[in-house]
């Protein structure tokens, strides 16, 4: 039975994801090795290209797909992927009966003429922040902080990690501007339910407001969940008019911590002005909205994700979070792997849990991920790549203007930065 499949995932059958620099993903957290780019095909070429039919034809004979390894990955930590999350939300939405329709439909090379259901557009890399997890392929704003840190580093293995990251075709990022695509966005409009749009900042982008203004002007904004995924520093003033035509709105914001500590694993970011924009999504009038707050779990946001748990549980917030188990959404960090949660001294992992078991034992609304989350710090020990952390953290704040001791003193004591 599907159902029960280890393997298979609705997202290939109904979805497709970019990434910044135009490759083609089976879903946003699928490994980036398709070998396809909307710089060269179309959406529609991408949908029925080899590696994504191949990909359908493998999970429905029960067989695992080298891009979905993310999934298996976590799942094997006993934590829930989004492998899991997709299959469950796409069933409540659309009805076993009509996946189970639309899978019948797939022919024997894995073609489908079915369109696509729900696209996720990472609209470039264009950013305005230099988060301490992220590289230029995702902020432009690295561009130049990435050359730093590589003429900067000593360790070889960082230096040789720099270099790469370092050395991007900054023309491979505007490939959203190309006709070609608004003109496949428009032939997929009228069966479209869920359109996904991230960066880079989405916020900083003129194609974003085009976008969103041509599913109003063609009238299918009201079959069409739109979601996002911003830093939060950014909401101009009359967006609120744009998306009270849709069905649904999904505004999900990366916050890694509070005050200073999510402007140092987010820099340059104004916590005034996210401040601001929560409380501004919080009393937003149409009804149709969802706010859910995202936290990166890397080495720094897991060590203070307790405090940064009970501030939000503090807010009372009135939409943000409402719909959603939890008050906050965790998403590992796999990469850098020196960054990993498992790399924290086993000292600093067992503050962790029992801070977060404290946490969730006097919480009005616990964490379905917590347990995932800890099974996941636990399952390895990373401890041997904590010199490259010291020195990138060393580094990168000097790139930066930023100082990891004073903005995280205990964590530096359990890390030995300085």
């Amino acid at each position: 039975m599907i159902e029960d499949s280890k393997t298979f995932c609705i997202l290939p059958f109904i979805h497709l994801a970019t990434y910044t620099d135009g490759s083609a993903l089976l879903c946003c957290v699928a490994r980036n090795d398709l070998g396809l780019n909307l710089n060269e095909v179309s959406l529609a070429e991408a949908w029925n290209s080899k590696p994504v039919r191949d990909a359908r034809l493998r999970m429905l004979r029960g067989k695992e797909v080298s891009s979905c390894r993310r999934c298996y990955q976590e799942e094997a930590a006993g934590y829930r992927s989004h492998r899991v999350t997709e299959n469950e939300a796409w069933k409540r939405r659309l009805g076993q009966e009509k996946i189970e329709e639309r899978l019948g439909k797939v022919e024997a090379d894995g073609r489908l003429s079915e369109g696509l259901v729900a696209v996720d557009l990472r609209l470039g890399n264009t950013c305005n922040l230099t988060c301490v997890m992220c590289r230029p392929q995702d902020s432009s704003k690295w561009v130049g902080l990435a050359k730093k840190l590589e003429g900067n580093l000593k360790n070889l293995s960082l230096k040789w990690e720099w270099a790469n990251k370092s050395r991007i075709d900054t023309s491979r990022f505007e490939w959203y501007k190309r006709e070609i695509f608004w003109e496949s966005l428009d032939e997929i409009l009228p069966s479209l339910r869920e359109l996904i749009i991230g960066g880079g900042e989405p916020m900083l982008l003129e194609e974003h407001r085009r976008l969103i203004e041509a599913c109003v002007k063609s009238g299918h904004a009201k079959h069409i969940q739109i979601r996002y995924h911003t830093n939060g520093t950014l909401l101009s003033e009359d967006i609120f008019e744009l998306w009270k035509h849709f069905e649904v709105v999904e505004a999900f914001i990366s916050l890694d911590g509070i005050g200073e500590k999510n402007t140092y694993m987010r820099a340059p970011a104004s916590w005034e002005a996210i401040l601001k924009n929560l409380r501004r999504l919080d009393d937003y009038p149409h009804g149709n909205l969802r706010v859910l707050l995202l936290c990166s779990i890397h080495l720094m946001s897991a060590f203070y994700l307790a405090d940064y748990a009970q501030w939000v549980e503090d807010q009372n917030f009135k939409i943000i979070n409402r719909d959603f188990n939890g008050y906050y959404h965790p998403g590992l960090v796999h990469y850098p792997r020196y960054l990993s949660v498992q790399a924290l001294p086993k000292e600093a992992k067992d503050l962790v849990a029992a801070r977060l078991k404290s946490f969730e034992e006097r919480s009005k609304k616990p964490s379905n991920k917590i347990a995932g989350v800890l099974n996941f710090m636990y399952q390895d020990d990373l401890t041997d790549l904590l010199p490259q952390t010291r020195e990138y953290l060393r580094k990168l704040d000097q790139a930066r203007k930023t100082d990891f001791a004073a903005v995280m003193p205990e964590l530096n004591d359990h890390l030995g930065v300085y």
